[in-house]
């Protein structure tokens, strides 16, 4: 059986629930990430949250875990 799930996002989410997955301090975690190749990481971006939906949907596929 195959369960698919929409993500939702802050914007979406009730003062409660993004307190609860978001905002509250006994849960979350936070981490700096910090990467000295620029040039590749502004290309993942480019593909990641850009217009073009080809070159998403084989990075989606070449990388993601079925």
């Amino acid at each position: 059986m195959l369960l698919a799930i929409r993500d939702i996002h802050v914007g979406e989410m009730d003062p409660e629930e993004l307190w609860e997955t978001t905002m509250d301090p006994e849960k979350r975690h936070l981490i700096q990430v910090t990467s000295n190749m620029a040039e590749q990481n502004e290309a993942c971006i480019d593909v990641c949250m850009g217009s073009d939906v080809a070159p998403r949907r084989k990075f989606i596929f070449d990388y993601a875990e079925f």
